[in-house]
């Protein structure tokens, strides 16, 4: 009866909502990749090494990871407006303190401050759409949703690169506090409070320590995989991954003993929310982490600025604006699971045309094309993957299914950055001791110094040709310039085996999907 109520009254003030939710995740995504172009300046600012710089992103995707599913059940059961607003809160304070951070301890610290509140914000503007909008509208909302999505992620590059360049590195932080503020205001007048009314009002102690002790281990295994002399076989990487999986088992066991577990293990039962997950990690896994590895390509490679490198990702990111809502209306009409499983695919074949870049004579214009069918699949593929995810369990438990969906996409990301970074980095420095160890124009004593100093700089040092990357030891060597020039190409042709596997896990996504989401999941009583 309440259903049917709502369907004939619907809120007048939802689109307001909707862009309270929009503003809230448009920070929160944007955050994931403005910083990347302020690294290089905050690491002058504060003379950091690598290590501690890689924190500066680490941290919050290892903190937004963690808390997604423990706040988005926290929302479920005590009101999802209150805790998205104390998301925007947390996530302002944050904001403002990174900008205020005396040091890069600090400054780390903080970013985990922001992931806290990013955290709620991403996982209940899933549930709040979900509860606020019905029917068509439902679909249409959530094509909002996946434009500011894709545009947020894409367009992080092309706003840090102005503002760093135009004013400083802290404005990149700056610039969230007014919009957070109007934020707050519109959350507090247009979103309705909602929640999960057959919830016991008991915290899930087990649930929350097993959960945020297994997705730790996970992200943070993943993350320390790439760092200097760890591999994955190696005893802290092992430990960590392994621990990662006993917490998983225990914390299935324990919570189907539960009435009101904080995640109930009986949703993957559901094929349809399962490839809804799989979907969100290969897209996160296959698109989203090589975003990084683009980036050095067109700074460091073909030279562009951040600035520079940030408009041409337009090509990318412009489409999300308008295939967004036209991929909401299009999952109404003919269902989720072509959407997404085309999508995935379009998004594969435009990876693999991106090997393009191993020819020497290659330029941006050849990654024209690929960027432009990137864009269209990411501009369709977000909205159904959220439409899936929160259209097959029922509107009580929405915030658990969609923080389990976000959780998918921060591990997805996590997961291709460190298994992405490990192709390049190995075959980088396979190519590099197979070069420069066959060069005559360098003694034979040196060589073998020279190989482990320009391999132990990285794919990063090979992008920039050894500018700038404790090349000063080698620039009076004989056959300096024959250096350089291997180390870029050890980049380039090692990038063409990063877009392969991603494009495969791109391909891998879209099969799974064609084959797990089915109409029948979906769950008419929602419409």
């Amino acid at each position: 009866m309440n259903q049917t109520l709502h369907n004939q009254n619907p809120d007048p003030k939802r689109w307001f909502a909707l862009a309270a939710v929009c503003f809230g995740l448009f920070m929160a995504l944007l955050d994931v990749t403005i910083v990347n172009v302020a690294l290089p300046t905050i690491q002058e600012e504060f003379q950091s090494d690598f290590s501690e710089l890689e924190w500066v992103l680490n941290a919050y995707t290892l903190v937004f990871a963690v808390a997604l599913i423990t706040v988005a059940r926290l929302g479920d059961i005590y009101g999802r407006k209150l805790f998205f607003m104390l998301g925007l809160v947390v996530f302002s304070i944050g904001s403002l303190l990174c900008a205020l951070a005396p040091d890069i301890m600090s400054l780390n610290i903080f970013r985990g401050v922001q992931g806290l509140g990013a955290s709620a914000m991403m996982s209940l503007s899933m549930a709040i759409i979900s509860t606020t909008f019905t029917g068509k509208e439902r679909g249409i909302a959530f094509g909002v949703w996946g434009s500011v999505s894709g545009l947020a992620t894409a367009i992080g590059p092309l706003v840090g690169g102005i503002l760093v360049e135009k004013i400083n590195w802290e404005s990149i932080f700056y610039i969230n506090l007014p919009i957070g503020l109007m934020a707050l205001g519109m959350a507090y007048f247009f979103i309705k409070e909602s929640k999960d009314n057959q919830a016991s009002k008991s915290i899930d102690l087990w649930g929350v320590l097993l959960i945020t002790t297994a997705v730790f281990c996970l992200v943070f295994g993943l993350i320390e995989v790439n760092q200097p002399n760890l591999d994955w076989t190696s005893p802290r990487i092992l430990a960590l991954l392994g621990g990662s999986l006993v917490s998983f088992i225990v914390f299935i066991l324990v919570e189907l003993r539960l009435n009101s577990p904080m995640v109930n293990p009986r949703i993957f039962k559901n094929l349809s929310y399962s490839g809804a997950c799989i979907a969100a990690f290969c897209l996160s896994a296959g698109v989203y982490a090589l975003f990084f590895y683009l980036t050095l390509l067109l700074q460091n490679y073909f030279g562009y600025t951040a600035l520079e490198t940030g408009i041409r990702f337009i090509t990318i990111s412009g489409f999300a604006l308008i295939l967004g809502p036209v991929s909401g209306i299009l999952s109404n009409k003919i269902g989720t699971k072509p959407i997404i499983s085309g999508a995935l695919a379009i998004l594969s074949v435009a990876v693999f045309m991106m090997t393009v870049v191993s020819s020497e004579q290659s330029t941006w214009t050849a990654l024209i094309a690929a960027f432009l069918l990137a864009g269209i699949g990411n501009g369709l593929v977000n909205p159904p993957i959220s439409t899936t995810a929160v259209d097959t369990v029922p509107n009580r438990i929405v915030g658990m299914a969609s923080g389990v969906n976000n959780v998918s996409r921060q591990i997805g990301i996590a997961f291709g950055t460190a298994f992405l970074g490990a192709i390049l980095s190995n075959q980088y420095v396979d190519a590099i001791q197979t070069k420069i160890g066959g060069l005559k124009s360098i003694p034979e004593n040196a060589r073998q110094e020279i190989i482990d100093g320009v391999s132990a700089a990285g794919p990063i040092a090979g992008s920039q040709g050894l500018q700038g990357a404790g090349s000063e030891q080698y620039q009076n060597m004989p056959g300096f310039s024959e250096i350089q020039s291997i180390a870029k190409t050890a980049f380039v042709n090692s990038l063409d085996q990063v877009f392969i596997a991603a494009g495969v896990i791109l391909a891998i996504g879209a099969i799974l999907s064609w084959l797990l989401i089915r109409k029948s999941d979906f769950l008419n009583d929602k419409a």
